[in-house]
């Protein structure tokens, strides 16, 4: 072969590769046109109404935790439960020369008093308990109504009807009545955040898919019987792998007979209401946007026999996709997390001048020269509607709107634009294999 028609040759082959390039940029670029197409339909990230999502994580105040705990009254209340200590001289106890004394405590079967209880004082009088229908028996007069009194109230009362009843003398009398041991209020607490102090560290993209829960049975004192008191004995606040809120669910409301459904949850409101399938659940929000008012009432923290109080397991992540590595993210609790922050979370991305680590110099092409810069979110909101959000992050290192907070359950992908897709093609393409293999076959 003549050189002359050597180099005729190398052009034919020359211009057949580029064709070829050509033919194969085209068809990558229809491929790639599909991934990109909807841009065009998506909402741009500057444009979007802030009312459309919830309150800022890092804007969250937290709640005024008093008001999870309720006032205690001056003077005890009565009621059905407490062990009062009664005397009644010459009456009760009958034929009794020295008055009989009785070493008042607390209850007993608390994490945070002595095995046996704390002794709080000596007090007259013998023990007697106040029935379920709020009443004390008492020698040769019967039951006498003393729920919802005060201890004087209560004494007045006994006096009274001693009194009409001829059994005392009017000025020679002595009743004395005080508080043994207070009521209790036994609630269950199951928590799903970390039981222990131990706590194992993960990186921040594992996913903790092994978690073990916590549950405990305790007694609280009346007047201690809350939310507050709850929390302290067991473990205090929900940690970062919970939820900033908990659930407290009423006893003998009819929630025996179906599941707490998940959408429920998140609508219940104070009052007891849970839903119209779920009574009886009150959700009780630990953090909030600041000036907004507390959606429960005081009644609703005060827990009664039975109740209990869940502090749900927080399951927020974020998913990844695209030219992202595929992956399920979980979000922090109580930070902001933009559409940069959570590129950079995802273990890397080829938007380097090399690719992902430099991993195209071994396959001896140029890899990513123009970085892939389009992000598209799929978010679903809270009535079910899913928008699709346009975030150009070249944009974004500028303006502060284009920097869209990352939600949980939204959906990042990263796509390259259409030119840059096209110039990354073709130039790899042509990063200088291609034309020789070329050549050499021919």
């Amino acid at each position: 072969m003549t050189l002359n028609n050597r180099f005729k040759h190398i052009r034919r082959s020359l211009v057949a590769t580029a064709l070829i390039a050509v033919s194969t940029v085209a068809t990558t670029g229809c491929q790639l046109h599909h991934s990109v197409s909807s841009a065009s339909k998506a909402i741009p990230a500057n444009r979007l109404d802030p009312s459309l999502f919830e309150c800022s994580r890092e804007a969250l105040a937290p709640l005024p935790f008093s008001a999870l705990g309720q006032e205690k009254p001056e003077q005890h209340i009565i009621g059905a439960g407490d062990t009062l200590s009664v005397y009644a001289f010459g009456v009760f106890p009958a034929n009794e020369e020295e008055t009989p004394v009785q070493q008042r405590t607390q209850s007993v079967n608390q994490i945070y008093y002595p095995p046996r209880g704390s002794v709080v004082g000596p007090l007259t009088g013998l023990p007697v308990r106040v029935e379920g229908n709020g009443t004390i028996d008492m020698p040769l007069i019967g039951d006498i109504q003393v729920s919802g009194l005060t201890m004087p109230q209560a004494i007045d009362r006994i006096k009274k009807v001693y009194f009409d009843k001829d059994v005392l003398q009017e000025g020679k009398e002595r009743v004395t009545v005080d508080l043994l041991i207070p009521r209790v209020r036994r609630v269950v607490v199951l928590r799903e955040d970390t039981p222990n102090t131990s706590v194992a560290l993960v990186s921040p993209g594992a996913v903790d898919e092994i978690h073990r829960g916590s549950g405990q049975v305790i007694d609280l004192p009346i007047y201690e019987n809350d939310v507050l008191h709850a929390l302290a004995h067991t473990g205090g606040l929900p940690g970062t792998d919970a939820a900033r809120e908990l659930y407290v669910i009423r006893s003998g409301v009819g929630l025996n007979t179906q599941f707490l459904s998940g959408g429920a949850l998140e609508s219940i409101v104070s009052g007891g209401d849970g839903g119209q399938c779920n009574p009886g659940v009150i959700r009780i929000p630990l953090a909030g946007c600041p000036c907004d008012g507390i959606p429960f009432t005081t009644a609703d923290v005060i827990l009664d026999e039975g109740d209990t109080i869940y502090i749900p397991r927080r399951d927020e992540y974020f998913i990844t996709g695209g030219l992202l590595p595929g992956a399920r993210i979980p979000l922090p609790r109580d930070k902001d997390v933009d559409i940069i922050e959570a590129i950079a979370m995802s273990t890397g991305s080829p938007g380097g001048p090399l690719g992902m680590s430099g991993a195209a110099i071994a396959g001896g092409t140029p890899g990513y020269v123009r970085e892939a810069t389009q992000v598209m979110i799929l978010r679903t909101l809270k009535d079910g509607r899913q928008i699709n959000i346009r975030c150009d992050l070249d944009r974004a290192i500028t303006d502060k709107k284009q920097r869209i907070r990352v939600l949980p359950d939204d959906v990042v992908m990263l796509h390259q634009k259409p030119g840059v897709a096209f110039f990354n093609t073709f130039l790899n393409y042509f990063s200088g294999d291609a034309v020789l293999f070329s050549v050499l076959d021919n």
